[in-house]
């Protein structure tokens, strides 16, 4: 009988949940339908540690990647783990209000704003030759983040996974869970490798959240999976001098953070990620529109599809989706982690820290809806 049972425990929200949990003296169960960590959502992405200078101020989304990303920079400092300073250019490309795209200018009024409510550090760059001396592109505008980085994935998951097995953790790798029974004090997970008993059920897997939730007797959200495709910039970070995360400024309710050059610590640099239903993989084509929208001159030999990731989000009747986390049961407790999209990675040592608090405190904190 372990106090935790962590569905999705090898993911990079499910594993620092595990080792926040582990590390206040309970035992946990990290249940994970994978042979290894980090097998998802959790490895294709863009490896970015955001700000929450997108969200919209008082999400949980805004607060969590605020206190996660904090969390997470320090300890990579302090573990050695590797991180690029890139920080983050928003920008709005020449010829926008020429061709009547006024909604991109309004996009960074509002983050702007936006970051002046969160207290987040940034400088507007007014000018072309001001973009310049941040990136080596072409924009006529923009607003520069300094405290956004990117940060060494694997080395992170690894020592996340050690602290985690540290501190009394159990990891049930290659267990797909296939069924879960309510008990009056307790839950017993059913996996392909066996049953795992836990009084707390925490459901933080990611992709099939909402059949995990339907499996514990929690409601049915509606989900929606967006795939995200990237392709690598041949020469990478040396030949293209990008060493700044460059996003383009996107319109109000938009469904991703836009199609961005992306260095990472291994001297690589990418473009992506696309926002495309699952089963429809975005051309090449639109790589490069987006890519010579700040550097016109990039051929399509200069780009080879690298890899694609899905993400699954909450379906929002206002256009714009939040994490949903919460206690959908108090006997026995089962947690709910429903569209922990981005910016999951760098929300996730506060999501760890959210969720600790509501099984340690035994109460519930406001509900995401």
């Amino acid at each position: 009988m372990f106090d935790a049972g962590i569905v999705g425990g090898g993911g990079i929200v499910g594993c620092a949940i595990a080792r926040e949990l582990a590390g206040h003296g309970l035992s946990v169960a990290a249940i994970e339908k994978h042979p290894t960590a980090c097998q998802e959502t959790s490895a294709l992405n863009s490896r970015v540690i955001h700000s929450g200078f997108h969200e919209i101020p008082g999400t949980l989304k805004a607060e969590l990647a605020r206190e996660g990303s904090r969390l997470i920079i320090r300890y990579a400092e302090e573990r050695g783990v590797k991180l690029l300073r890139t920080g983050m250019l928003i920008a709005v490309p020449h010829g926008s209000i020429r061709a009547g795209l006024w909604r991109e200018a309004g996009a960074l009024w509002k983050m702007w704003a936006q970051g002046r409510q969160q207290k987040i550090p940034f400088r507007v760059v007014l000018t072309a030759g001001g973009v310049q001396r941040i990136a080596p592109i072409q924009a006529m505008s923009g607003i520069f983040i300094p405290s956004v980085c990117v940060i060494d994935l694997e080395t992170l998951m690894q020592l996340l996974l050690n602290d985690a097995k540290t501190a009394g953790a159990q990891f049930f790798f290659g267990s797909e869970v296939i069924g879960i029974d309510v008990q009056a004090s307790h839950h017993v997970i059913h996996t392909i490798r066996g049953a795992i008993e836990a009084r707390t059920l925490i459901n933080s897997a990611g992709l099939a959240a909402k059949e995990i939730s339907q499996m514990a007797g929690g409601p049915k959200y509606d989900i929606e999976f967006v795939r995200g495709d990237y392709y690598e910039m041949k020469g990478g970070i040396e030949r293209w001098g990008i060493r700044t995360l460059v996003y383009p400024a996107m319109p109000p309710r938009s469904r991703s953070k836009g199609i961005h050059f992306g260095p990472r610590t291994d001297g690589r640099l990418y473009i992506g990620p696309s926002a495309t239903p699952l089963s429809e993989p975005a051309p090449k084509p639109v790589f490069l529109e987006a890519a010579r929208r700040f550097l016109p001159q990039i051929s399509d030999d200069d780009l080879e599809w690298s890899y694609a990731g899905v993400r699954s989000t909450r379906v929002a009747e206002n256009g714009k989706s939040d994490f949903t986390i919460r206690l959908e049961r108090q006997t026995p407790p089962f947690i709910n982690l429903i569209g922990i999209d981005s910016p999951g990675l760098s929300a996730s040592m506060g999501i760890a820290r959210y969720v600790a608090e509501m099984i340690l405190r035994r109460s519930v904190p406001p509900m995401a809806q």
